[in-house]
């Protein structure tokens, strides 16, 4: 293939995946709107098939041309948002980063681009996001307690649900950072097994795919999470602000991974078995459902952390 014909093909594809994303982000959002965690996918495959400058080029010409269209702030809200985390997906696999490599940047700069919009939404307009959360919790204790009413609970009944939802509420809130980047982590994930598999079916041999079989912690995440707790630990002992907090998000976090990495040597052995795909999502759903399930993951989770249950490490994956 000569310059001319790359170079028209580079141009029919970016049209073609910023106009699709231009459809969806006027039309389709309001109908799809789970679709929206898929948005960096096309602009993945597109810098991997041309380069990441074409990725960038389209996200940036797309979320103008919504801007002019909308009259609103979410061309740039999606640029912020799915942007950053497209391009670096988009640069791990083109440079072949390692599995876990990918899914923690990937996740990282989703974090960030989460509280870039949460900032710059407070200060350019009156949208808090902290202070919308509390109202939401708000009125769902509020309609909670007047279904409750309804059923003919007790004042004092109430009294205690009230009690008993307004600290899960506070719980809530104490763990958002923990919830933003665990949603970080799915839709990162999600993006990433997508545009591999993706990529391999067009001929890029080289993309490895995301197999959740396969997903495996750092191998020094031990010692990691030991410090972390220390440090936690040092800075209760020192009275720091919000100690609290942070060890709550630590103890949150360090169970969510070893639970992720438990049902991923569940899926390894289902794959092992030569249960089909279909019965493997089902059996994984199930386990997640159940909560007394979930402390058996995490102990498996641990487990393979510590003696490499799938002998992994020795493949090198």
């Amino acid at each position: 293939m000569d310059i001319n014909d790359k170079l028209k093909k580079t141009i029919i594809e970016s049209i073609i995946v910023i106009s699709i994303m231009v459809i969806y982000a006027v039309y389709g959002i309001h109908y799809f709107p789970s679709l929206m965690l898929f948005i960096p996918l096309p602009f993945i495959i597109l810098g991997v098939r041309n380069h990441i400058y074409n990725n960038i080029l389209s996200i940036i010409i797309a979320s103008l041309i919504i801007q002019l269209l909308l009259g609103s702030t979410a061309g740039a809200s999606i640029v912020l948002l799915f942007g950053p985390l497209s391009i670096a997906i988009n640069y791990c696999i083109k440079y072949k980063k390692k599995n876990m490599e990918t899914i923690l940047i990937s996740t990282g700069v989703f974090v960030l681009s989460f509280f870039l919009i949460i900032a710059l939404g407070e200060r350019l307009s009156d949208f808090n996001f902290t202070v919308q959360l509390e109202d939401f919790l708000s009125q769902s204790l509020n309609m909670q307690l007047e279904t409750f009413k309804e059923l003919g609970v007790s004042n004092e009944e109430l009294l205690r649900l009230a009690e008993s939802i307004e600290d899960h509420n506070k719980s809530i809130m104490v763990r958002i950072p923990s919830f933003l980047i665990i949603i970080s982590f799915f839709i990162s994930y999600i993006n990433i097994f997508l545009a591999s598999a993706s990529l391999r079916k067009m001929g890029y041999v080289y993309v490895p795919v995301q197999r959740f079989s396969r997903f495996k912690l750092p191998n020094n995440i031990i010692p990691g999470i030991g410090i972390m707790f220390l440090a936690a630990f040092l800075m209760k002992y020192l009275e720091v602000q919000y100690h609290g907090a942070l060890l709550l998000n630590i103890t949150f976090l360090v169970g969510f991974i070893f639970i992720v990495q438990g049902l991923a040597v569940l899926d390894f052995l289902l794959i092992r078995l030569k249960i089909k795909s279909i019965f493997r999502f089902i059996i994984l759903a199930l386990n997640i459902i159940i909560l007394p399930t979930t402390t058996i993951l995490f102990l498996i989770g641990v487990m393979d952390s510590v003696f490499d249950l799938r002998k992994l490490r020795r493949q090198g994956s």
